[in-house]
C-alpha cells in the first residue's frame, strides 16, 4: 500500500472515531488504528504526517505523534540499530518543528516522550542531554521544546517495569541521563530566570514552562541546594500572585515541601514554614484571592502538604507550628466545595495518632482547643441543606428533597458525612469522650431553647445526633459524666420523623452503654418502640415511616445483642411486639429483629429454650405452612415469599449455635431435627427444583443447621447427603456444591468417627464426578460459559476435599487428571472473577503439597515424601505442568481480571519452584513465551536468564518481579491500546 493511500485510511479511521458513526464503524476503526500502530509501515508514515506542512488537522497529527511515541517506547527493537542516528535527528527535528504555537504543545509531548524513551534505550549515544540541549537552544523560539523535553524527561524514567532493559543497563542510563545533568539542568533554569528578571519583562508563559521542569527535578537536586537559589525561591513564590502560574507554582511548593519529609535539617524547613506564614497573612489581607475555589484549593492542598510532611515535628513542637495547624483548621471552614475540607482529614489523623500517645501528653493539651472547634466546624458540615426563603416561596419545603432532585450531589453528601465522622472520632481520642460529646449535646439544648423559630429545622437537631452516633464507637461504656444527661434529653426531643429517625439510631449505637446502665434500659425500649406506633398516625408518609422502622427494628437489634441477658424478663412482651409489627417491616428490618430476638432468646435456661424458640419461630412455619399449601406456585413473586420466611429460619438456627458437643443433644438442635428438617425435602422438591431462590435458601439453611449441631445431624447425615448429591444431579444449582464443601468441612475434621469421615471422602468424589460428567458429556462450551457460580462452587468444594483428605485426593490420579482438564476449560472459556479466583485458590493449595510447605499444618509432621513426589510427578506427567502454565500465563495476558494477578503469579512461582530439576520448569516457561505472538529474543533471553539464576538460587521475589515484570511489559506493548481514540 502506498504511502498516499495509508494516510487516507488512517484520516477517514481517525474521522470515524470524532464523528457520530454507529459503534460498529468506531469498533472496525479503533481495531484498524490499533493495528497500524503496531505495524512496521507505521515508522515511515508518522514521519510523512508531522513532516507535511499541507496536513493542517490537529488531531490527525497527534495522532501520528501518539504512535511514534508508542513505536519508540515498545518495538523500538525492530529497527536496526544502524537506524537509531537518523531516528535521533528525525525526531529532535520534529520538536523543533512543532515548538512555536501554543496549540501543538499536545504534539510536542508525545515527541518528548518519544526522544526520552529513545535517549534510555539507545545504549551506544553517550552524552544524549548535552547534545539535545545544544540542538533546542540554539533558537530562542525553541525553547518550549526545550523546557517540555527536559520537564518529561525524568518522569519516563523513574520505572525501569516501562523497559526491557536490564538492571545494569538501565542504572547506566539513568546515571547518563540524569545524575550527571543535574547541575547543568539547574543552571539553565537559573540563566532562565535572571536573564527573565534582568529585563523586567514578565513572561507567564515561559515562567509556567520553567516551573514545570523544575517541579520534574525537584526530587534529583538536593533540596538545600535549590532554596539557595534566590531567583528560583522568588520565581516560586511570587507565580503564586499570577493567575496563569498559580497552579504550577502550587505544584512546585508542594514538592518541595513533600521532599522535606524525612529533611533533618530544621533551619530550612523553619524557613519554608515562615514563607507559608507570610503566604497565608497575604491571603488574609486580600480576602477577594479566596473567591476563587481553585486557588481555595491549591492553598489548602499545600497546607495540608506541610502539616502532613511535618506532623511529627509539629507534635514535637506543638506551640512553634500551632499556627500552621490553625491555618489548616480555618481551612476546614470552607462550605463551597467539601471536597477541599477532605483534603485535611488524613492530618487530623496522623497528628492524633502521636499526641494521643503518653509521651506526648503536652502535645495533646496545646491541640486540644484545636481539635474541640474542629468538631464545631464537621457539626455545621454535617447539616443538611436548610430551606431558603426564595425556595420556600416558590415550592412547598421537602424534607425528602433537599438537594433539588441533584441525586448525585445528596450521595456524595451522605458519603462525605460518613467521611467526616473517622474525623470526628479522631477528635474524641484527643479532646476526650465527655468533652467531644458535650460539643453536639449543647448545640442541641442551644437550638431547643431558641426563641428564633428559624433556628428549629430539623437539621440543626439531627446533625449533633448523627456525630454522637459516630462518636460511639470510641465512647467507653464506663462513661458516666455526659451520657446519662444525654441518653435521659434524647428520650425527649420534639416529636419529628427525621429526629426520631436519628436519636433511634443514637440509641441503638449505645447499646453495649445501656447493658452497664440499666436503669436507662427500660426508658430507651419504651421510645423505640414507640416508633412502630407513631407512623400510624401518619400513614400517608410513606418514606419517612419506612425510615422509622428501619431505625426502630435496628436500634432493637442492638439492644436484643448487647442486653439480651437484661431483656430475658421482657421475652413475652417482645414476642407481643414481634406479632403486632412483623406485617410492618420490610424484608430486611424483619431479618435484623429476629436476628435481635435470637441472641436474648440465647439466654434462656436450657430447661425452657425448646419451647420459647418454638414460639417465637412458629409464625414463620405457620407462614410457610400456608404458601406451600395453595398448591405448587412458579411466580417468582411466591418463590421470594417463600424464600425470605426461609431465611428468618435460617438467622433463628444460625444464632441459637451449640457451644457444647458433650451432652447428648441440644434443644434448638431438637426443635430443627423434629419441626424444620421434615419441611426442607418437601419445599426442595416441590418449589426447589426449578426456583434458584428457594434452593439457595433452603441450603443456606442446611448450611446454618450443619454449622451449629455439627454431629449432633449425625442421624441425619445420609438423608442431608442424598439431598445435595441428588438435588445438584437433577438441578445443577450450585449450591448443592456449596453446602457439599460445608458438609466436608465440619465431617472431615478430627472430631469424626472415621466412618463419617471415610463416607464424607466418598460423597466428596461422588459429587465431583457427577460435575465432571456434566462438563465433559453434557454441556458444550456456550453452556459452560453460563455456569460461572457452579464452576466457583465446585473449587471451593473440592479445595475443602483437599484439605480435609490430601493423603486420599493427591494420589487418585483419575480425580487430578479431571480436575486438570476442568481448570483448563475453566481458564480457556469463563471471563469472571469468582470462578477463576477459586480455581487458582485450588491449584495453589494441589501445587503446595508438592514442596516442603503444605497449606495446612501437620502438627510439626514433615508432607510425606510419597505426597510430594505425588504431585511432581502428575506436573510432568504428560506436561501437565506446562499445560497448566500455558493457560494461566496467557489467561493473565489477555483475559484474567487484574485482581487475580497477584494469585496467579503465585501459582506460577509454586509451578516454578516445585520441580526439583529447574530445567523442566524453565524449559516449560520458555516454551509458553516463545509462543507468545511478537515476543523477539531479547525479551524472552532477558526472563529466562534472569529465571535461570533466580530459581537456582531459590530467590522467589526475584522470580515474582521478573515474570510480573514481563506480562506487564508485554501487555502494554501488545495488548492494551496505545493510544485513546
Amino acid at each position: 500500500m502506498s504511502n498516499p493511500d495509508a494516510i487516507q485510511q488512517l484520516k477517514s479511521a481517525l474521522d470515524t472515531m470524532y464523528t457520530n458513526a454507529d459503534q460498529t464503524s468506531k469498533m472496525t476503526a479503533t481495531h484498524f488504528l490499533e493495528s497500524f500502530q503496531r505495524s512496521q509501515e507505521a515508522w515511515e508514515i508518522v514521519h510523512t504526517v508531522l513532516n507535511d506542512d499541507s496536513i493542517t488537522d490537529i488531531q490527525f497529527k497527534l495522532f501520528a505523534a501518539q504512535t511514534l511515541r508508542s513505536k519508540v517506547t515498545y518495538d523500538l527493537s525492530h529497527l536496526p540499530e544502524s537506524n537509531y542516528e537518523n531516528l535521533k535527528n528525525s525526531i529532535i527535528e520534529l520538536l523543533k518543528k512543532y515548538s512555536t504555537e501554543n496549540q501543538q504543545k499536545l504534539i510536542r509531548i508525545q515527541l518528548s516522550i518519544a526522544l526520552s524513551q529513545l535517549c534510555l534505550q539507545y545504549l551506544s549515544w553517550l552524552n544524549p542531554i548535552p547534545e539535545i540541549i545544544s540542538q533546542l537552544s540554539s533558537n530562542p523560539q525553541q525553547l518550549s521544546s526545550l523546557l517540555d523535553f527536559l520537564k518529561i524527561l525524568p518522569e519516563e524514567l523513574t520505572d525501569i517495569k516501562k523497559s526491557t532493559l536490564t538492571d545494569e543497563e538501565f542504572d547506566s542510563r539513568i546515571k547518563i541521563l540524569i545524575t550527571n545533568n543535574v547541575e547543568q539542568i539547574l543552571s539553565i533554569l537559573k540563566d532562565l530566570v535572571d536573564s527573565s528578571s534582568s529585563t523586567n519583562n514578565k513572561d507567564s508563559k515561559l515562567n509556567s514552562l520553567i516551573l514545570d521542569c523544575l517541579n520534574s527535578w525537584i526530587k534529583e537536586f538536593p533540596i538545600d541546594k535549590i532554596l539557595q537559589i534566590n531567583s528560583l525561591t522568588n520565581l516560586i513564590f511570587q507565580s503564586l500572585l499570577d493567575d496563569l502560574t498559580f497552579d504550577k507554582s502550587i505544584e512546585c511548593l508542594i514538592t518541595i515541601i513533600s521532599e522535606t519529609k524525612d529533611f533533618d535539617n530544621f533551619e530550612i524547613i523553619d524557613a519554608l514554614y515562615q514563607q507559608i506564614l507570610q503566604l497565608n497573612n497575604y491571603v488574609i489581607s486580600n480576602p477577594d484571592f479566596l473567591q476563587d475555589s481553585d486557588k481555595v484549593s491549591g492553598l489548602t492542598r499545600l497546607y495540608v502538604e506541610a502539616c502532613e510532611s511535618w506532623h511529627a515535628l509539629i507534635a514535637k513542637n506543638p506551640k512553634h507550628f500551632k499556627p500552621l495547624v490553625e491555618i489548616l483548621l480555618e481551612a476546614c471552614k470552607y462550605d463551597e466545595d467539601l471536597d477541599i475540607v477532605k483534603y485535611t482529614f488524613y492530618f487530623w489523623y496522623l497528628l492524633k495518632q502521636i499526641i494521643t500517645l503518653p509521651k506526648f501528653e503536652e502535645s495533646r493539651l496545646v491541640f486540644s482547643s484545636v481539635y474541640e472547634e474542629l468538631i464545631s466546624i464537621i457539626l455545621k458540615h454535617l447539616t443538611y441543606p436548610t430551606p431558603t426563603i426564595e425556595k420556600d416561596s416558590k415550592q412547598s419545603n421537602n424534607d425528602d428533597d433537599l438537594f433539588d432532585g441533584d441525586k448525585e450531589q445528596e450521595d456524595k453528601f451522605k458519603e462525605f458525612r460518613y467521611e467526616m465522622g473517622d474525623v470526628l472520632k479522631d477528635c474524641c481520642s484527643v479532646v476526650g469522650t465527655t468533652t467531644a460529646l458535650n460539643i453536639p449535646f449543647k448545640q442541641i439544648q442551644r437550638i431547643l431553647s431558641s426563641n428564633d423559630t428559624n433556628a428549629f429545622y430539623w437539621q440543626y437537631l439531627e446533625a449533633p445526633l448523627f456525630s454522637m452516633r459516630t462518636m460511639a464507637k470510641v465512647v467507653s461504656t464506663k462513661e458516666n459524666t455526659i451520657l446519662p444527661s444525654i441518653m435521659s434529653f434524647l428520650i425527649k426531643l420534639p416529636e419529628h420523623p427525621k429526629i426520631r429517625y436519628a436519636a433511634t439510631l443514637v440509641l441503638g449505637r449505645y447499646s453495649e452503654w445501656t447493658a452497664k446502665n440499666p436503669q436507662f434500659l427500660a426508658p430507651q425500649i419504651t421510645y423505640i418502640v414507640k416508633g412502630f406506633e407513631i407512623i400510624k398516625l401518619n400513614p400517608t408518609d410513606t418514606k419517612n415511616n419506612q425510615d422509622i422502622i428501619i431505625s426502630a427494628s435496628r436500634a432493637l437489634m442492638y439492644f436484643c445483642k448487647d442486653c439480651s441477658s437484661l431483656l430475658v424478663e421482657y421475652l413475652e412482651q417482645l414476642y407481643m411486639l414481634y406479632g403486632q409489627i412483623n406485617d410492618q417491616l420490610d424484608i430486611e428490618s424483619n431479618y435484623e429483629l429476629v436476628d435481635g430476638l435470637a441472641h436474648v432468646i440465647q439466654q434462656v435456661p436450657p430447661a425452657n429454650l425448646y419451647k420459647t424458640t418454638e414460639m417465637f419461630i412458629e409464625p414463620t412455619l405457620n407462614k410457610i405452612q400456608q404458601l406451600t399449601s395453595t398448591g405448587q406456585s412458579t411466580s417468582e413473586d411466591f418463590n421470594i415469599q417463600l424464600a425470605d420466611q426461609i431465611e428468618i429460619l435460617t438467622i433463628f438456627i444460625k444464632v441459637l449455635r451449640t457451644k457444647d458437643f458433650t451432652g447428648s443433644g441440644f434443644p434448638v438442635c431438637d426443635l430443627f431435627i423434629a419441626k424444620i428438617w421434615p419441611i426442607v425435602p418437601q419445599i426442595l422438591n416441590k418449589y426447589g427444583l426449578k426456583s434458584v431462590i428457594v434452593s439457595e435458601r433452603c441450603l443456606k439453611l442446611l448450611k446454618a443447621s450443619i454449622q451449629s449441631y455439627s454431629t449432633y445431624l449425625n442421624k441425619l447425615l445420609p438423608e442431608i447427603a442424598m439431598i445435595l448429591h441428588e438435588g445438584f444431579k437433577t438441578t445443577k444449582f450450585g449450591c448443592y456444591l456449596w453446602v457439599s464443601g460445608i458438609l466436608i468441612r465440619e465431617y472431615g475434621d478430627e472430631y469424626t468417627s472415621e466412618e463419617i469421615k471415610e463416607s464424607v471422602y466418598q460423597f466428596g468424589i461422588s459429587q465431583s464426578f457427577t460435575f465432571f460428567e456434566l462438563i465433559f458429556n453434557e454441556s458444550n462450551d456456550e453452556s459452560i460459559k453460563n455456569m460461572p457460580d457452579v464452576i466457583d462452587d465446585f473449587f471451593r468444594m473440592i479445595d475443602d476435599l483437599l484439605m480435609y483428605y490430601p493423603f486420599k485426593v493427591i494420589p487418585n490420579l483419575d480425580f487430578l487428571k479431571s480436575i486438570l482438564k476442568l481448570s483448563l476449560i475453566n481458564f480457556q472459556l469463563i471471563n469472571e472473577y469468582e470462578p477463576t479466583i477459586s480455581c487458582v485458590h485450588f491449584l495453589i493449595d494441589l501445587v503446595s503439597w508438592g514442596s516442603s510447605n503444605p497449606p495446612i499444618s501437620l502438627f510439626n509432621d514433615e508432607n510425606p515424601e510419597f505426597i510430594k513426589k505425588s504431585v511432581q510427578d502428575f506436573l510432568i506427567l504428560d506436561n501437565n505442568g506446562g499445560a497448566l502454565l500455558q493457560a494461566i500465563i496467557n489467561g493473565l495476558i489477555f483475559k484474567f481480571n487484574i485482581d487475580t494477578h497477584q494469585d496467579i503469579n503465585d501459582l506460577i512461582l509454586k509451578i516454578l519452584v516445585v520441580i526439583p530439576d529447574s530445567n523442566i520448569s524453565i524449559n516449560w516457561l520458555h516454551q509458553v513465551v516463545q509462543s507468545l505472538p511478537n515476543v523477539n529474543n531479547k525479551e524472552i533471553e532477558k526472563l529466562i536468564n534472569t529465571l535461570g539464576v533466580a530459581l537456582v538460587n531459590k530467590d522467589n521475589r526475584r522470580v515474582r518481579s521478573s515474570l510480573k515484570d514481563f506480562v506487564n511489559w508485554y501487555s502494554r506493548k501488545n495488548v492494551k491500546p496505545r493510544s485513546e481514540f
